[in-house]
């Protein structure tokens, strides 16, 4: 009961407190989540229940001996690290393998000739248009900017006068490591002064990932298999989970862009939310922008420079496409006019007011 026994008891009553109020453990969602990471529980984990659990084993061991007794896997409680399934390039899929063999082996026993059988792609989907995955197969839309590219050598020209960029905020989430232990308030004031020092007061538009989307095939494709645990993020929260695990969900990185949106806006710039594939949403307002001032669009998919040559207004002020500059970035070019002097993110030239400029390595 001495008065330094009491003051350290207190403050480590308030640093339990903070921990708490902080990380909101007694909300209304009623999934299972861990505490200190909002990393949510696959709905198969039971450890929530371990007494009960414990009691059924116990009641299962009566009546026996203890070498005829065999504890059961299936039988035990389940943990948020258990792995219970079977990862196929990289992607959980959960499979009874008792029964796939009891499958195979009534095929082979029902046909006479199995060479001939196998002479057909026995599959419900065309495979002119899906891979193995049943992910649709990947245009090459490079191959026109490439191809647009090697028709132009522009000249280097420095950039005059008032800009506006508008940024493609998928592009801009990718393009900064995350530091694992910082905050997720830390990670995006990395972001918000990246863009203010490169850019100033920029336009950025984000996708959107609540609901379905023509590009879900891409961000299926783009996660690689991964599947990342759904986390119930706070600023303060310390990141534990790696960058690329993280947005392969698209919940964590709905919350996460509308976090970094916030602290895009306190630094003045414009952010723009578009209910799914943002593409049309980020050319309408690079368009919209150079009806005032020059405008430059930084992104890197070709079907912003496809869009931009549709939806550009002739009588509007100059407008380029360029791609992030990238530090070994050798070469600038044009995409559009034979001749145009423009470089990526400099003063065009051309009398033509749609400039979409590309730079390769």
């Amino acid at each position: 009961m001495t008065d330094a026994r009491q003051a350290r008891d207190m403050k480590d009553t308030l640093t339990v407190l903070n921990y708490l109020q902080e990380r909101h453990p007694f909300c209304s969602d009623p999934s299972l989540r861990s505490i200190s990471t909002g990393v949510h529980a696959h709905p198969s984990v039971n450890v929530d229940k371990a007494k009960a659990v414990g009691n059924t084993i116990l009641v299962s061991m009566d009546g026996q001996t203890t070498a005829e007794y065999t504890f059961k896997k299936r039988d035990q409680a389940i943990t948020m690290s258990t792995k219970s399934s079977v990862k196929i390039d990289g992607e959980a899929v959960q499979m009874d393998l008792q029964l796939l063999f009891q499958r195979l082996t009534i095929a082979a026993k029902a046909s006479q000739d199995l060479a001939s059988v196998f002479k057909y792609e026995l599959c419900s989907h065309p495979s002119a248009l899906f891979d193995i995955s049943l992910l649709l197969r990947q245009p090459q839309k490079p191959v026109l900017a490439d191809a647009i590219w090697a028709l132009h050598t522009p000249d280097l020209l420095g950039v005059t006068g008032h800009v506006q960029y508008v940024l493609d905020g998928g592009a801009l989430v990718q393009r900064i490591p995350w530091t694992r232990g910082s905050t997720y308030k830390d990670i995006c004031k990395l972001y918000s002064e990246y863009v203010t020092r490169k850019y100033g007061e920029a336009v950025v538009v984000f996708d959107g990932y609540q609901g379905t989307s023509t590009k879900d095939m891409t961000h299926r494709r783009r996660a690689g298999g991964r599947v990342g645990a759904t986390v119930t993020m706070d600023e303060y929260m310390p990141v534990t989970m790696n960058k690329d695990e993280f947005l392969a969900n698209n919940t964590n990185k709905q919350q996460f862009i509308n976090m970094l949106s916030g602290h895009l806006q306190k630094k003045n710039c414009q952010t723009y939310h578009a209910p799914g594939d943002a593409d049309l949403l980020i050319v309408q307002k690079a368009v919209e922008s150079a009806t005032t001032t020059n405008t430059v669009l930084i992104g890197d998919d070709t079907d912003l420079l496809i869009l931009l040559i549709y939806h550009a207004n002739l009588k509007s002020h100059n407008l380029f496409f360029t791609p992030e500059p990238k530090k070994s970035t050798k070469k600038t070019t044009c995409l559009e006019h034979q001749g145009c002097q423009a470089a990526a993110g400099s003063q065009c030239v051309h009398s033509h007011p749609l400039h979409p400029c590309n730079s390769r390595v």
